[in-house]
């Protein structure tokens, strides 16, 4: 069920929509109530990967709608991106990255999908990167009001010592984020696997990712 902008625009709708479960007041209890929480980690687990892998087959199939075509200097934008995302995703288990925000996750995957999209000008990929950039904007406020609801004392423990966008807690003096606590070790994987990802992109993805 591939081939068509249509047919991406349904895979990613359906992707998105298996994501905003957990914020949906009351459906994940009552999904967890009614089959228990292995079932539902399964189940939501398996419909992300299937997920995933149609927007894959899906992006890839689309057909070549050219919008624009950016300066050569747009393939710097991604090369700067990455080493954020990576090291997001690399520290995301460290409580130091919680004192730069408390949703690693999300602003890795912003920054690789809004970086991405000016060197990208098909109509297919501005679906595929416009489409996540805006679930890691709107799933934001929705998990912290998630966790507000159903985790009050968890909440009070995060929202004072963290926040959403990254850094203002330190800005406005309430967290101290180190590199130390951040883990140099996980910051220094994070950057091998950039230099791995450099050179292996033209052979997964098909595109180089070097500025040649």
């Amino acid at each position: 069920m591939t081939g068509t902008l249509w047919s991406l625009a349904l895979a990613l709708a359906i992707f998105i929509a298996v994501h905003m479960v957990p914020v949906v007041p009351g459906l994940r209890a009552a999904m967890i109530n009614a089959w228990g929480k292995r079932v539902y980690r399964a189940l939501f687990s398996i419909l992300s990967l299937a997920g995933l892998v149609w927007i894959v087959f899906a992006h890839k199939d689309a057909p070549q709608i050219l919008l624009w075509e950016g300066p050569d200097w747009f393939r710097l934008i991604p090369l700067a991106a990455m080493p954020l995302v990576l090291i997001l995703l690399a520290t995301m288990p460290s409580d130091g990255i919680k004192k730069v925000t408390r949703h690693p996750l999300l602003w890795a995957i912003f920054l690789w999908a809004t970086a991405h999209i000016p060197t990208n000008g098909d109509a297919a990929s501005l679906m595929l990167f416009g489409a996540f950039a805006l679930f890691a904007l709107i799933d934001q406020p929705l998990a912290d009001a998630r966790t507000r609801r159903e985790e009050p004392e968890d909440w009070a423990e995060k929202s004072a010592t963290s926040s959403a966008l990254p850094f203002l807690a330190a800005l406005q003096g309430r967290a101290k984020p180190s590199l130390k606590e951040i883990g140099y070790i996980r910051i220094a994987a994070a950057l091998v696997l950039y230099v791995v990802i450099l050179f292996a992109h033209e052979h997964v993805i098909g595109l180089t990712a070097l500025p040649l």
